[in-house]
């Protein structure tokens, strides 16, 4: 008789290939991303050297599946707080959204962010950004530039601030907080002191 248990189980390949990119993040965040490697890789997720080229057939190419994994996850942490935010119709509180999602606030949020800036690390080495990596910045900062616009709409921004240039600012503020909460500059919490004290201004000056 032929025993249910013996039958192969299904494997998910989206799956698989999201285990080999957490393999990639932690190799990435505690060394470097010249320190992933194929062989690296497959020690890391604990599977064959054979089974991680089944899904990538070189570095490069796991290298673009895990950034375009980061992003999904980037916007997957910020998801349920500006949701939650978009839903009250303050603007203020929308921006404000979009910046605590970028901040890493625990252990997860904190090697994300630092595999991003082991991604950017090589980028300024190389001196641009791989043109087959989605960039995070920009869709950060369109998002921004829209809150500010309907908030000037509703005379809560003044008339005078261009919302592009401080959605710049803002991101660029937030990529600052970043680095430093990852190396114990901020807290979380005085990082998000840092992002209230500068949206009070911004909100209030209308």
């Amino acid at each position: 008789m032929w025993h249910s248990d013996r039958v192969p189980k299904r494997v998910d390949h989206d799956q698989r290939k999201r285990e080999i990119a957490e393999a990639l993040y932690r190799i990435a965040s505690a060394q470097s991303l010249q320190a992933v490697t194929l062989r690296a890789v497959a020690a890391e997720a604990g599977i064959s050297m054979n089974l991680v080229q089944y899904y990538f057939q070189t570095k490069e190419e796991m290298l673009r599946f895990a950034w375009r994994r980061m992003v999904e996850l980037s916007g997957e942490r910020a998801a349920d707080g500006v949701g939650h935010a978009l839903r009250t119709g303050d603007e203020r509180a929308v921006v404000r959204a979009y910046l605590s999602g970028v901040l890493p606030s625990d252990e997860r949020s904190r090697m994300l962010c630092a595999v991003q800036i082991a991604y950017f690390a090589v980028d300024v080495t190389r001196g641009r950004q791989d043109p087959d990596e989605e960039a995070l910045l920009p869709h950060l900062v369109r998002a921004l530039a829209e809150q500010l616009r309907k908030a000037q709409a509703g005379d809560r921004v003044p008339a005078d601030v261009d919302p592009g240039l401080e959605a710049d600012a803002l991101a660029a503020m937030a990529a600052g907080l970043v680095t430093g909460i990852l190396v114990d500059a901020y807290t979380a919490e005085q990082a998000m002191a840092i992002v209230d004290y500068r949206l009070d201004r911004l909100f209030s000056a209308a």
